[in-house]
């Protein structure tokens, strides 16, 4: 059965702590800290670009991997709503850069929480459809390029990070169905203003978050989704020994745990270090899953949501 074998993340270098976006936007003592759950979150450099990220992702691939070879990889999907260009598409320019095959199957997701889930998925279905024996997934959002540095909202909660999964027959973590679901109506709740066909002259390329549109979304859909994705699997929220959810906030989770019932050691929480890392955000986590020294665990089920609004929900089970 195909499935996740290896995750490998990159987290650039720059730093943006929370005491200084409290001494700089005048937040409340403790706020950031503890309502948010943030302390510091990663920041890509000036001249970084969201295929910069997702190179050095594989560069951390390689090094945990040497002599994998990659010559057989014949898809290259990239998740990103912050490409290079328009066009081309970013994941081809990243399977140029790395030397994959040029008969792979290249394009760009553009989704954000709800990305890596999806994009596991949709690798899963063309493997099947194609016959393709190895992907490449990608996912690299660099956040800081269009978040307003004074709008409070949005710049105490994102970071920058990218992440590389190779997905293939017979991985230790078998990719079983998933759910989904999207409301476009409510899609100004998490919106790039400025961008697009539907930018205003001279308009700034900015993003907004509506706090209370995606609070809304995990309150209502994403508990709906998750326990949908567990009844499609034929399994109940007690067999599920680990829950990787998006790491939207501190208090946005902590809503999510008290709504589902589920015990907080099922559920990891790694925004501390490391802030609301979009699609990249479950791989940070699934990559220590799988490199903790532990045993897998025998039933995961990962679920991510927010702009589209989108979200979706997937099980993993261990070989």
């Amino acid at each position: 059965m195909i499935g996740i074998r290896d995750v490998a993340c990159y987290l650039p270098e720059g730093e943006l702590t929370s005491a200084e976006l409290a001494s700089r936007l005048d937040f409340k003592p403790n706020f950031l800290e503890g309502k948010v759950g943030i302390e510091t979150r990663h920041i890509a450099a000036p001249r970084e670009t969201t295929s910069d990220m997702a190179v050095r992702a594989f560069e951390n691939l390689q090094q945990r991997c040497p002599g994998e070879d990659y010559g057989d990889v014949g898809l290259v999907l990239l998740c990103t709503q912050n490409p290079d260009y328009k066009m081309p598409h970013t994941a081809s320019l990243v399977q140029h850069r790395l030397g994959l095959p040029k008969t792979a199957l290249s394009f760009d997701i553009s989704l954000a929480c709800s990305g890596y889930v999806t994009s596991v998925v949709t690798a899963k279905a063309l493997m099947n459809e194609l016959g393709v024996r190895k992907a490449l997934v990608f996912t690299s959002d660099p956040y800081s390029k269009i978040i307003d540095p004074n709008d409070k909202t949005t710049v105490a909660l994102f970071g920058d990070a990218a992440s590389v999964s190779i997905i293939e027959e017979g991985a230790p973590l078998q990719i079983c169905k998933g759910t989904f679901g999207n409301d476009g109506g409510k899609g100004q709740a998490a919106i790039i203003w400025g961008s697009g066909t539907a930018r205003e002259p001279g308009e700034p390329e900015r993003f907004r978050l509506d706090g209370r549109g995606i609070y809304e979304l995990l309150k209502t859909e994403a508990p709906i989704n998750i326990r949908a994705c567990a009844e499609l699997n034929q399994i109940s929220l007690d067999d599920v020994d680990l829950f990787l959810f998006h790491q939207a906030s501190g208090w946005l989770l902590k809503g999510l745990l008290e709504d589902l019932q589920l015990p907080t050691e099922k559920v990891p929480i790694n925004i501390k270090n490391v802030g609301n890392t979009v699609s990249s955000s479950i791989p940070l986590l699934l990559e220590k899953v799988l490199y903790n020294g532990q045993p897998l665990p025998r039933t995961s089920l990962m679920a991510g949501f927010g702009a589209g609004l989108a979200w979706g929900s997937v099980v993993l089970r261990a070989a």
